[in-house]
């Protein structure tokens, strides 16, 4: 009796163990011991109980006991063996709609071409509803690079950590040796750009001209361009000012070179100063208000089939939709011709008083292919009226243009009879205020801006990373598929169950 009672205590003991080692919960020591001590119960009750055991082993039940025991641990073999294959050898299928649970195509791109160690700390609290979210993401980055490391902080219980990193609940800090980068969002776009801005080691410059008007980079009020530098440099560039007077050429180290807003026209030793970078293989991004004549710049977009139109583009929809934040000045874009800008571009864009541009189809022209990049609704106008819009009284007539009307566009000139100068690229946007202070982070405009950047400084990884729009997973139904799914899932399943546990029962009761 005593023996029995022993046996099953450590049983007992030994089966409390286990669990409590499968959960995870208790400390080493305690298992420990009560591991220990169901193990030594077994054995002394075993001791105690020698005669019967041995009669036991003899018999036919002990030797189909030990039949099972084999096969039990030979399928343990089998699961252990299973499951350090898959550890080593991880597939993972994204079944989800829209594939919101696979990197995109340029993280993977990034991930793959790691060549040092980076370390991602994210401070999230124990109890924060995203925590889940944010291990789910960094653990996709860590499997597609063994050079990407991750660790989860809670904020409040390491606060030195947080403050020496610089970082607030909920922000992604990633290292790489002495570089820093924060991402203040846990999305795939902001970690992205982060682990860009740690990783590069090609500082491309950009510059912007100065001297006419143009938008400063250091102005911080509203018309500034302060906050465009600041994301700029959090991405890898270098933005500088550039000023062409006098006749000095365009740095060698020129990624890009932006005209932004200018309000006096450039002069002609300028105007070549630019014209002979673009010759060198150089990109221009150009920016021209409406109401500006600058015919000597002008002469710089003719050479890539490229103009501006004297108007105002209006759009009207928005004000008579309730939309009062903005006026009739201030068009909203949500058409974008097939680009490597455009590509997967599924913001608005909004343009204050932006001017049409043109595409001049000179079959003469061999060597330069161009494109419209955004096209505004076809309730918008171009108003030519130029003193009645600066009066506020611009009215849609017969003189206007009828839209949709091109904000932007795009051209390449190749080399094919020339061998003096090289393949080079222009975009052509008809407003420079989309990205100031005020417009740079409402919807999709720095985005634009930044891809069309990218795509002149001919660096594909920094074209802007959007994440995933999660789809709605609602089923919506009637109220007699309702009572269906009820009768089946409450009713019919668990009677059929019920039905046929009595049925068994009853029948080895006959037996």
């Amino acid at each position: 009796m005593v023996s029995r009672v022993l046996a099953w205590f450590g049983l007992g003991l030994l089966a409390a163990g286990a669990l409590l080692s499968a959960a995870g919960v208790g400390s080493g020591s305690v298992l420990t011991i009560m591991l220990g001590a169901g193990t030594a119960c077994v054995v002394v009750a075993a001791l105690f109980s020698g005669h019967t055991l041995r009669s036991l082993l003899r018999g036919r039940a002990a030797r189909r006991g030990a039949d099972s025991l084999v096969a039990i641990l030979l399928l343990s073999a089998v699961l252990v063996v299973i499951q350090a294959t898959s550890i080593r050898h991880a597939v993972q299928v994204d079944l989800t709609r829209n594939h919101r649970h696979t990197l995109s195509p340029q993280t993977l791109t990034l991930l793959g071409t790691l060549d040092r160690d980076v370390t991602a700390t994210a401070f999230v609290r124990q109890t924060s509803i995203t925590r889940a979210g944010v291990t789910e993401l960094l653990d996709l980055y860590a499997r597609r690079s063994p050079r990407f490391h991750y660790r989860i902080v809670d904020p409040d219980r390491q606060p030195d950590l947080a403050e020496r990193l610089h970082a607030a609940p909920d922000d992604i800090v990633v290292e790489a040796g002495d570089r820093r980068y924060t991402a203040h969002s846990a999305g795939e776009q902001s970690l992205t750009t982060a682990l860009l801005g740690v990783t590069r080691t090609d500082i491309k410059a950009v510059y912007f001209v100065t001297g006419h008007g143009e938008k400063d980079i250091n102005n911080e009020g509203r018309e500034g361009y302060s906050l465009l530098r600041a994301d700029l440099e959090h991405q890898g560039y270098a933005p500088r000012p550039l000023s062409l007077i006098g006749g000095g050429p365009v740095p060698s180290d020129a990624s890009v070179v932006v005209v932004a807003g200018p309000r006096d026209d450039y002069l002609q030793d300028e105007v070549s100063a630019l014209e002979a970078y673009a010759r060198a293989g150089g990109s221009l991004l150009v920016m021209i208000d409406p109401r500006m004549a600058l015919p000597r710049l002008f002469t710089l977009l003719t050479p890539y089939g490229l103009s501006v139109v004297d108007a105002v583009i209006l759009d009207e929809k928005g004000v008579r939709a309730g939309d009062r934040s903005f006026d009739a000045t201030v068009v909203k874009v949500r058409r974008y011709e097939k680009h490597a800008i455009t590509r997967g571009f599924n913001y608005v864009t909004m343009f204050p008083r932006a001017r049409p541009v043109l595409i001049t189809r000179d079959s003469t022209m061999t060597d330069v292919s161009a494109q419209y990049l955004c096209i505004s609704d076809a309730t918008s106008w171009g108003e030519k009226d130029m003193n009645s819009f600066a009066v506020g009284q611009a009215s849609r007539d017969g003189s206007d243009l009828a839209g949709p009307l091109p904000l932007a566009a795009v051209a390449t000139r190749t080399p094919i009879a020339h061998k003096d100068f090289k393949k080079n690229r222009m975009v052509l946007v008809g407003d420079s205020d989309f990205v100031n202070n005020v417009f740079f982070g409402v919807l999709g405009n720095s985005d634009w801006f930044e891809n069309a950047l990218a795509f002149l400084a001919n660096d594909q990884t920094m074209i802007t990373i959007r994440p995933r729009e999660a789809l709605s997973d609602h089923v919506y139904l009637t109220e007699r598929q309702g009572r269906l799914v009820f009768l089946v899932c409450i009713v019919l399943l668990p009677a059929i169950s019920l039905g046929t546990g009595i049925s068994v029962i009853v029948k080895r009761a006959r037996l």
